[in-house]
């Protein structure tokens, strides 16, 4: 389907890890809105997808979204945390074109096309956000390392200086809650009338004030509240997840091709079930055998291909948290300029503990 609208209205660009994607699962819901299927669906951080052009990677928004995505009477948008990691996620430059790249390189590029675009950005505690990275890295299989040796690491002013210029997952931990940095690019770009920027506590307090705001910032109905609204995404996932593209996934027990998952799934199949109560008890341990086989292979495969949890998933010391609360105190002066008002978690009686 040929896109009818050539621009976005508004972009959710971010931060990762700090509720982006309740923010996508309750504006799909809106009347007025066009989101894609899936949540990060990026072209400014990513050099293949911008070398395409815009019109390709319109049409295949349209092509890829919801039910009447291309009316072009609703507000387009994206959810794309990957605009605010401080530079290109993926580039494909020589090494000239890539140490050009800054923290101004994703705005100016969404400036130049789409100057009239607003922007929302949700941010949470730097220093929670680092755990809960350094958490989902572990539990994707992309972080063998400690929190505490990985912060330890990445504090170096050598690997500090790479991290922002080079933007990694297990990298980033530090670099891309370095808030202040990351947005002077788009306030030195945008007006601030385009620029929302709201806190991850807000819409765990108030989820429908906050989504009032948002709404009636990208100019929509504000009054609207989601059936879904209230209910969290992705927090604190224990279970690594299934993915076409990592392969390393196939055996876990959210893949469809594991026992695990296809015994799920025959066990959702009315018939299924129906034919399977009906067979005689003899045929069912005959049938049932193997598979228990099969899946206790399986499961000691996962074992041996996982991280060393007990100390990848150790508690963080309170040395490193202060460590990292004395590293974001910068920073965190910087974004309350821009901002004009102080962040939420710099605020008298502040957190002292991060919870995971």
């Amino acid at each position: 389907m040929q896109a009818e609208k050539d621009i976005l209205d508004f972009i959710v660009i971010g931060a990762q890890k700090a509720g982006t994607t309740s923010l996508f699962q309750y504006l799909r819901h809106h009347p007025e809105v066009s989101l894609p299927d899936g949540k990060e669906v990026p072209y400014f951080s990513h050099d293949t997808a911008y070398a395409r052009g815009w019109t390709a990677y319109m049409r295949n928004l349209a092509c890829n979204g919801e039910r009447d995505v291309a009316d072009p009477v609703r507000k387009w948008g994206t959810v794309t945390p990957h605009y605010m990691v401080g530079g290109v996620y993926q580039s494909t430059g020589d090494a000239a074109v890539k140490d050009n790249y800054d923290e101004r390189t994703v705005p100016s590029r969404i400036h130049e096309c789409l100057p009239n675009v607003r922007l929302i950005a949700i941010l949470r505690d730097p220093v929670e956000r680092a755990v809960s990275h350094h958490r989902m890295a572990v539990m994707t299989g992309r972080e063998r390392r400690s929190f505490d040796d990985a912060i330890g690491e990445l504090l170096r002013p050598d690997a500090l200086q790479r991290s922002r210029r080079y933007p990694q997952e297990t990298m980033g931990y530090i670099a891309w809650g370095e808030y202040g940095r990351i947005l002077a690019g788009y306030f030195d770009l945008f007006p601030r009338e385009q620029l929302l920027v709201v806190f991850t506590d807000e819409l765990e307090r108030a989820p429908a004030k906050l989504l009032g705001r948002i709404q009636e910032f990208i100019g929509v109905r504000a009054d609207f509240e989601p059936p879904n609204l209230g209910e969290r995404y992705r927090v604190g996932a224990t279970e690594r997840g299934f993915s076409w593209i990592s392969p390393s996934s196939w055996i876990s027990p959210t893949s469809p091709l594991s026992p695990q998952g296809a015994q799920r799934a025959l066990g959702r199949n009315i018939v299924a079930r129906a034919v399977w109560r009906a067979m005689p008890e003899a045929h069912r341990l005959r049938l049932s055998r193997p598979y228990e086989r099969v899946a206790r292979r399986a499961a000691r495969r996962n074992r041996r291909s996982a991280p060393n949890q007990v100390g990848t998933n150790a508690e963080p010391s309170l040395e490193t948290l202060a460590r990292l609360r004395e590293h974001y105190a910068q920073d965190a002066t910087q974004l309350a300029v821009l901002l004009g008002a102080t962040p939420s978690w710099q605020a008298p009686g502040g957190p002292e503990t991060t919870e995971r």
